[in-house]
């Protein structure tokens, strides 16, 4: 825009805020309608110089005071240059909107002309953009565009979006998937937020309450067995030798082979303890073997440590009894 065209622009709008009587310039006084004068003006003259942000500054504060056509559509025009073109499709459909008296100024008049095509002109040079979920519902996901939050109803349907760099993220079940996408005028894509499937929860482990091992168990028993029967065969083997030495000693006395004996003091005393001995060595000795081989077995079955395996490729043993004893011997 040249020189004369920028001062032909700030003299209609000054000429419209002056003359035009838009609606609500009625119900504001003199001053505030002279500022909002100056305030347009300063935003016209920002925005031939390129100043846009600060241009849509001013204007925006002058149109807060009189809503005109004009005041609007330079609005509108300071953010399509500015990059937000939503926002300036917005505006220029607003001002294209506008219902004026039919004593309206043809600026006015122009402005609104004006607007509505350039409505139609940026709309479709907005870019689209549709976000879909993928490995999530869709609407449990959280998503963001630019840290705004997207309606569910809107996931995977595109939706108008600003021309530029935008960052997509998505939030569900404590995960986040995050995108950055770079958008020109008039290009339309979709984005998928991809939510990996997660890793499948380890089996509970059931602690199992400590106990002894099976082979420790049976090498208890098998040595309690060995024990108790080595007991029987020892007492069997000392009853055994008490009731030789008593028949023995009856024989001395005049008794038979057959143990019958005179009745006479010497003799009943020693056979009184002669038949309180002489039945317990047959059934200690039986049940204390018993035991004692069950034991044996019991050991000898115990199943091998898988650590170490011994030189002789086994457990070996054997009971021994005597008039004098009884026990165990072996390798185990």
């Amino acid at each position: 825009m040249n020189a004369r065209s920028r001062a032909l622009g700030t003299a209609l709008i000054a000429l419209a805020l002056a003359l035009a009587a838009p609606a609500r310039a009625a119900d504001v006084d003199p001053a505030t309608v002279n500022a909002a004068r100056a305030l347009a003006e300063e935003g016209l003259a920002l925005y031939d110089r390129g100043e846009y942000e600060a241009a849509l500054d001013k204007l925006g504060r002058a149109d807060e005071l009189i809503q005109a056509p004009t005041i609007g559509l330079y609005a509108a025009r300071c953010l399509e240059q500015l990059g937000r073109l939503i926002e300036a499709s917005e505006r220029y459909l607003q001002v294209s909107r506008m219902q004026l008296d039919a004593s309206a100024s043809d600026v006015f008049k122009a402005a609104v002309a004006d607007a509505e095509k350039a409505y139609n002109d940026l709309k479709p040079r907005i870019p689209k953009l549709a976000v879909a979920v993928r490995g999530a519902p869709e609407r449990e996901v959280q998503i963001t565009i630019d840290g705004k939050p997207v309606p569910p109803a809107l996931v995977g349907v595109s939706r108008p979006v600003d021309p530029g760099k935008h960052v997509v993220e998505g939030a569900w079940a404590g995960r986040v998937v995050r995108q950055e996408i770079t958008l020109s005028e008039r290009n339309e894509t979709a984005v998928a937020l991809e939510f990996p499937a997660a890793p499948p929860k380890p089996p509970a482990i059931v602690p199992r309450r400590a106990g002894p091992a099976p082979d420790t168990t049976q090498r208890v028993f098998g040595w309690t067995a060995v024990g108790a029967g080595a007991a029987g065969l020892i007492a069997g083997g000392i009853t055994f030798g008490v009731a030789s030495a008593l028949r023995d000693d009856l024989i001395g006395l005049g008794c038979t082979e057959r143990v019958e004996c005179p009745d006479t003091p010497q003799t009943r005393d020693k056979l009184g303890s002669y038949n309180s001995v002489r039945l317990v060595p047959a059934p200690a000795l039986i049940v204390g073997g018993v035991l004692a081989a069950g034991g044996v077995a019991l050991l000898l079955t115990v199943p091998p440590a898988s650590s170490s395996t011994s030189k002789s490729g086994g457990a070996a043993a054997h009971a021994w009894i005597s008039p004098w004893g009884a026990g165990i011997a072996g390798v185990f």
